[in-house]
């Protein structure tokens, strides 16, 4: 496909009129040269986003190729989990009334990007679902945390804490226990042992401790925290075991390896 006349010529071909004074003038020549040098015509919108070549983009846009609204999605999800403003910016501008997924914001709050969080926050309509403060904070991302928190309507699971756990994120856990109520299943404790996080599943103990305390006020609730805390007990019972086979697993295989 020849390029638009809107479209900016390429750099190459620059050069070469620039050695060649007296072609300068012929612009049907320009335009002959850039036909048989542009590659472009070999990517797609979706393609040249997810690699973020802004450049390409203006001149595939140019030419108003079509981009679907999966292709869309996908381009969009792939720079936003990169942190790539500008491929996010202008592929919303390209298409303003095509929608993406909610996994756009999920991918940036993954990655830890707010300040591409803060854009599709206020420019675009889609949102995010409860991955989005789930997997910020699987992995430790706590200012998201805190910014969907404040911000954002759709919350978490207990998959937030759990996850965190697994991580060693203390201070994300931390926060979840004061702002909260989604609380922690019974994994988390094996999360944090499985990991070697210590610090965390002695934090844990504690925590489910007091919210068993609390909840244990409530009569009617007793027979379900009984209930609970058994799970809980054999739960870290089990986990500990699990975790001295592996350890035992690992020094004999160490030992095998020295002899």
């Amino acid at each position: 496909m020849a390029p638009s006349s809107t479209t900016m010529r390429l750099t190459s071909v620059d050069v070469v009129l620039r050695e060649h004074d007296h072609l300068a003038s012929c612009v049907h020549i320009a335009m002959m040269i850039e036909a048989y040098v542009d590659h472009s015509a070999k990517w797609t919108i979706a393609q040249a986003a997810c690699k973020g070549h802004p450049h390409l983009l203006a001149r595939l846009g140019a030419q108003q190729l079509p981009i679907y609204e999966r292709q869309m999605d996908w381009a969009m999800r792939m720079a936003a989990d990169k942190g790539d403003l500008q491929t996010v910016q202008w592929l919303s501008a390209y298409r303003p009334q095509m929608k993406v997924s909610t996994r756009v914001m999920d991918s940036a709050a993954f990655s830890g990007h707010l300040e591409m969080i803060q854009w599709l926050h206020a420019n675009r309509s889609e949102g995010c679902s409860t991955h989005a403060m789930d997997s910020a904070a699987a992995c430790g991302h706590l200012d998201i945390v805190q910014w969907l928190h404040a911000n954002r309507r759709e919350g978490c699971t207990t998959a937030a804490m759990d996850s965190a756990a697994a991580g060693g994120h203390l201070k994300v856990l931390q926060w979840f226990a004061t702002n909260r109520r989604e609380g922690c299943s019974s994994v988390a404790v094996s999360f944090a042992l499985f990991n070697g996080h210590f610090d965390v599943v002695q934090w844990l103990e504690e925590y489910l401790a007091d919210v068993a305390h609390t909840r244990n006020d409530d009569d009617d609730e007793d027979d379900a925290m009984d209930g609970s805390r058994a799970s809980w007990r054999r739960s870290r019972v089990s986990s500990i075991h699990a975790y001295e086979q592996r350890s035992n697993s690992r020094r004999g295989s160490f030992s095998l390896a020295l002899v």
